[in-house]
């Protein structure tokens, strides 16, 4: 339909305004306590804040079965905006920000992510025909990596600032630049993210569409809605193992970005923010490419097979990253890592459109969501004791990560033969 053709758009553009700003933030704040000498202190504070994201994320997958999507877009970047700005004005007030300040920005975005991806492509299967699945997820994974790129190298210059005719490191090459960039306090960097906030909102608030599925609403309490989404899983074992264990790559992407990229380049590597900078580049240029090219790569492959291809290559990336001490390296295993995880999810979020119906879709991610919480928490409350924080044995932590998602990909391939079978028919959606 041309209407939610243009309302696709919409929602890509807004996704891709708060998400440059959101990726400075993410990186900032990491980079922050690892300068400080605190990644120990962060690592605990951040696997407390992923614990605490747990529950919200179950309450949030039932609100997107539960009321309009383009709703529940509107109110979420309102509140998350009202904070990120709230946050920075008290930092201009005072001239700086402190701790919990910053950590109020930063589970401030957290929790929005927590229902932003089941809302979205809740919303996106919603508005598309069962054909344009595989192009959907493409699209979002290139808007979304495109913005990467841009904000992961702006990152680093507002993290550190730039002196005149100063050097910068992009992936891995020194660049002689002709002007100076003044280093932003963590405030600064808030008020941007919110103001983002202000023109997603806008762009929501115009979205004008048909819903392709007229799905059924179910009302009730909320452990009756959450109730649902669990019997579904219960009922479809294999689409809980699917979902649960492709998820590894995800699950070691943000364990990796945010407990121990930040230790890895200061500690292991004795590089600055221009290296933590070019790996967040090089991971989105990796991810553009998935986006890009993952289905015209894997067409011709199931997509369950061409999942377990990406997660064993990943898990041998995190091996390489323990091994080795080289920038160019890591800036490979990034993009390596990039176009792996930008695969998965096109390829895993495509199997869950043609498998998963859209009346519970959000609840089913969400839970989901869930498991993937609990087991980024074990492992940043593994990664706080003290042996990883020591010199370079960070490199520990790359081979734990490693070890589980190729132990991941090798539970999928007992359950191939279940995986891989067609779709169980389920009761006839009407379309508009």
């Amino acid at each position: 339909m041309k209407e939610n053709r243009r309302a696709l758009r919409f929602l890509f553009t807004a996704n891709a305004i708060s998400g440059f700003a959101q990726g400075i933030s993410m990186l900032a704040v990491p980079w922050y306590f690892a300068r400080q000498g605190a990644s120990g202190t962060f690592n605990l504070l951040y696997a407390l804040v992923t614990f605490a994201s747990l529950f919200w994320g179950m309450y949030a997958g039932a609100l997107v079965d539960r009321f309009d999507r383009k709703r529940v877009f509107l109110v979420t970047n309102i509140v998350e905006g009202a904070i990120l700005l709230g946050v920075a004005a008290y930092g201009f007030w005072n001239g700086s920000l402190p701790t919990a300040g910053i950590m109020l920005a930063f589970t401030t975005t957290v929790f929005g992510y927590g229902i932003h991806y089941p809302n979205l492509y809740a919303f996106a299967q919603e508005i598309s025909r069962p054909e344009d699945y595989g192009r959907i997820t493409s699209t979002i994974e290139i808007v979304g990596q495109a913005t990467s790129v841009v904000s992961g190298a702006l990152a680093a210059l507002l993290i550190e600032g730039l002196p005149l005719n100063g050097q910068y490191q992009v992936l891995g090459t020194t660049v002689t630049l002709p002007f100076a960039v003044e280093a932003w306090p963590m405030h600064q960097i808030f008020l941007l993210d919110g103001l983002t906030y202000v023109v997603a909102v806008a762009l929501i608030a115009a979205i004008r569409h048909t819903p392709v599925l007229l799905t059924q609403v179910e009302l009730g309490t909320l452990w009756k809605r959450l109730r649902t989404g669990i019997t579904y899983l219960r009922e479809h074992r294999t689409i809980w193992v699917f979902g649960l264990f492709s998820f590894s790559v995800f699950v070691g992407l943000l364990v990796e970005l945010n407990a121990l990229m930040p230790m890895y380049i200061h500690n292991h590597l004795r590089a600055g923010a221009g290296a933590f900078g070019a790996a967040e580049v090089a991971y989105a240029l990796g991810a553009l490419s998935a986006g890009l090219f993952v289905r015209r790569v894997f067409l011709r492959q199931p997509p369950v097979r061409s999942i377990i291809l990406l997660m064993l290559v990943a898990g041998l990336g995190f091996g390489g990253a323990a091994a080795t001490r080289s920038v160019s390296l890591f800036l490979a295993f990034h993009l390596v890592l990039g176009f792996t995880n930008a695969g998965t999810r096109i390829l895993r979020v495509s199997y869950l459109f043609t498998h998963v119906p859209n009346e519970v879709s959000g609840r089913v991610n969400s839970i989901f969501n869930v498991a993937n919480v609990l087991l980024r928490t074990g492992f940043i409350l593994l990664f706080t004791l003290p042996f990883f924080t020591r010199g370079a044995n960070v490199v520990w932590g790359y081979a734990a990560l490693g070890a589980f998602i190729v132990a991941s990909a090798l539970v999928l391939v007992v359950r191939y033969q279940e995986l891989a079978a067609p779709p169980t028919p389920a009761p006839e959606q009407a379309r508009a």
